[in-house]
């Protein structure tokens, strides 16, 4: 039996929400980089560990298989209450943090599924790219609605309560509609994916994965 958590991801990606997670636990973990678009002997290994080719894909110490960010992180908070990824047991702000992050999971990441690849799913239109054309305003409307949903006081979407919500946050405003529209439109949201780069266990690694964050001095 392995003793430490295997992570396949790549970089900016999804994964890069559970690799955060896995750093607040202090759990021993490993990374492998993944191009899950091109054929590769990664990707075929991938395959063999996730049918759906998809990042992140985890590998338990006992070599169970684990997929879907949302179901890692529950498991993750189970094993590792101090992370504090998940609010605690009773805690007046659990429903929303199970709110929000069933949200993310299943309206605004399904945006990302069709419209990456547009034709993948319209394989025989003569223009798939109309996809994203339409998928792009909706998704707006998406965040529009998250963040208006986030603490007025903050510093962390549930207010005094950093969670795990904090990171799918800090990751997801690198992607479309990009940093700036958020910036624009949902200023609270960026101050959030700022104060998550900052933290002193986690800006090596959103400095790895994203271009813009600066390390700390």
């Amino acid at each position: 039996m392995r003793d430490t958590y295997t992570l396949l991801g790549c970089r900016g990606c999804g994964s890069t929400i559970v690799a955060a997670a896995l750093e607040l636990t202090g759990f021993p973990w490993g990374y492998e980089e993944v191009d899950y678009e091109v054929d590769s002997p990664e990707r075929d290994r991938l395959l063999e560990l996730n049918p759906l080719g998809q990042v992140p894909t985890l590998i338990l110490p006992n070599g169970e298989v684990m997929t879907e960010s949302a179901a890692i992180i529950l498991l993750l908070h189970d094993r590792a209450p101090h992370a504090e990824l998940v609010p605690h047991s009773g805690s007046a702000v659990l429903p929303r943090f199970l709110r929000w992050l069933l949200f993310i999971n299943a309206e605004i990441y399904p945006t990302f599924t069709y419209g990456d690849n547009p034709e993948k799913w319209l394989p025989k239109t003569r223009n798939p790219e109309r996809l994203e054309e339409s998928i792009g305003p909706y998704r707006q409307q998406l965040w529009l609605q998250f963040s208006a949903a986030a603490s007025d006081v903050g510093p962390w979407f549930l207010g005094k309560t950093f969670s795990a919500l904090d990171l799918y946050v800090a990751v997801m405003c690198n992607w479309r509609p990009g940093r700036r529209w958020f910036q624009q439109h949902c200023p609270q949201l960026i101050a959030i994916a700022g104060r998550v780069e900052q933290l002193a266990q986690l800006n090596a690694l959103f400095h790895a994965h994203f271009d813009h964050v600066a390390p700390l001095e």
